[in-house]
């Protein structure tokens, strides 16, 4: 599975990488959701699933998930939201109505992370399985 991880902390982002084993996993990382669209620009296969925070400076989450659906390449890649905001929150909110696949709420366990964007990624995918 191709997984783009967009979030602002070193920290998270790296422990990100204990969910996904590498020998399974094709992870690309972002800081934020502006360098997030310049890798989705200069790929020409697409990810099977995105993991997004929703609190990053320059660009946030849901100006990333907006600017993303105008890109015919991506508009249905599935997008899990992981973020520390109650599910209350505007941004949460906002990013749910915009179609993300799913939430999750920091902080989560590897496995249950896992879980999400598999499940996300697999309902989502063409008929005869997803995209390698």
């Amino acid at each position: 599975m191709r997984l783009l991880i967009v979030e602002d902390s070193t920290l998270i982002r790296k422990v990100t990488h204990l969910a996904f084993p590498s020998r399974e996993h094709e992870l690309h990382e972002a800081e934020n959701g502006l360098e997030a669209l310049a890798i989705l620009d200069a790929v020409d296969q697409p990810f099977d699933a995105i993991l997004l925070d929703l609190q990053m400076p320059g660009m946030n989450g849901v100006e990333f998930i907006r600017a993303l659906r105008q890109r015919a390449q991506h508009r249905e890649t599935p997008i899990v939201v992981a973020t520390s905001e109650k599910e209350t929150s505007d941004l949460v909110q906002e990013a749910r109505r915009l179609g993300v696949a799913a939430v999750v709420k920091k902080p989560w366990k590897p496995r249950q992370l896992a879980g999400v964007v598999h499940q996300a990624a697999t309902d989502r995918a063409p008929p005869n399985g997803p995209q390698k």
